[in-house]
């Protein structure tokens, strides 16, 4: 059933802190706090009423996330958006938000199941430590089918063992094959098929890298791509944007980050054959990029310009760079992940794209394979 959470009249605030000194407390209560105070939609993907499922956040930023709920009292669930991801705390806004919307009018019920625990065997990523682990529900026969069929990818402490490339694949296939009222009692948390993907691409560029340089010391390729020499540190940027897949380069003004890009970009069309680049700017940067472009290359690239009509049309018949302004990004979005379709998206001077909130956030909407922020 879908719940609206309304804003609180009487918010609770946290004191700024002083400077970059905060505590994962601090942090962690700024979450809980807003949370409780900014308004958002839940609603549970799942038909059992016992707290412990998965439950749909739409935020007020018009984003939907999914939460994950595998323990009332401990840091140990779930949620997709980036914060969650990245931030170590093992929670965030939303799982917060659904927590508190769990509890409320019913905390004795609330308070009961959060002692007892869920009532599945969990198996989840803990983003805290970035480990796979495993819970199994308290009183839970120690010697049923689904122990004897999962124990074996554990360690002792309850930590997948082994490379998860490879475990938990395995472990996943064990789990489809098994009876179904095995199945019912194993939760396997949506998370891990997202992190093992993203783990199987990391090692894919790694592998992607090692046979390039292999080839370049055997002299069967070049790091001279573009018309004029890299200097090698210049040589090693264009490397890492190359072969990181979502990469941010930071050196100092001065010292070639554009010709860095385009040289990337340029390897990336020699090595995996990508053939449309768009490349997001600000509006006054469009011309010094074209004219970098000319300079170090000889593929062709487009300002994107012009009514929207035209800047569809260009979209349609795109140049191997194409180059807009982050403004155009907020009417244009769409059309660029559906007809664009870019290989490999640039973003120059990454600091506009400031939060979920910001109208700049657009340009982190496209859809692509290769992600290279300058």
């Amino acid at each position: 059933m879908s719940k609206t959470k309304k804003r609180n009249k009487n918010p609770q605030r946290l004191a700024r802190p002083s400077g970059w000194s905060t505590s994962d407390a601090d942090e962690i209560e700024r979450r809980r706090l807003r949370g409780l105070n900014e308004p958002s939609r839940i609603e549970s993907q799942t038909q059992d009423d016992n707290f412990f499922g998965v439950y749909q956040v739409d935020s007020n930023n018009e984003q939907t996330y999914r939460v994950e709920i595998r323990s009332l009292a401990e840091p140990i669930n779930n949620c997709d958006c980036p914060d969650h991801r990245i931030n170590g705390l093992g929670t965030c806004k939303h799982i917060e938000a659904t927590l508190y919307r769990l509890q409320y009018r019913r905390k004795r019920a609330f308070q009961n199941a959060a002692a007892k625990g869920s009532p599945y065997i969990e198996i989840f990523l803990d983003r805290r430590d970035h480990q796979v682990r495993i819970r199994w529900p308290e009183g839970g026969h120690r010697r049923s089918k689904a122990r004897g069929l999962i124990t074996p990818f554990f360690s002792n402490d309850n930590i997948l063992a082994g490379n998860p490339l490879d475990t938990l694949p395995a472990m996943q296939r064990t789990i489809n094959a098994s009876h179904p009222a095995v199945r019912r009692r194993i939760r396997w948390s949506h998370e891990l098929n997202t992190w093992l993907d993203t783990l199987d691409r990391h090692a894919q560029q790694i592998r992607s890298r090692q046979h390039f340089e292999t080839e370049v010391a055997a002299g069967n390729a070049s790091l001279d791509l573009v018309k004029h020499p890299l200097y090698p540190y210049q040589q090693e940027g264009m490397l890492h944007l190359a072969f990181t897949g979502r990469a941010l380069l930071a050196d100092e003004m001065g010292l070639g980050k554009t010709v860095q890009t385009i040289a990337a970009c340029e390897l990336l069309r020699r090595t995996s054959g990508i053939q449309r680049v768009l490349v997001i700017s600000p509006a006054s940067l469009k011309g010094e990029w074209e004219d970098q472009i000319d300079k170090f290359t000889s593929l062709p690239s487009s300002i994107i310009q012009g009514t929207r009509a035209k800047r569809l049309r260009q979209y349609e018949d795109p140049a191997f760079f194409s180059l807009a302004s982050y403004e155009q990004m907020r009417s244009d979005v769409e059309e660029i992940n559906t007809t664009l379709a870019p290989d490999v998206i640039i973003l120059d001077e990454a600091q506009r794209i400031k939060n979920g909130s910001s109208l700049l956030h657009m340009g982190d909407r496209v859809k692509i394979r290769h992600k290279s922020q300058i």
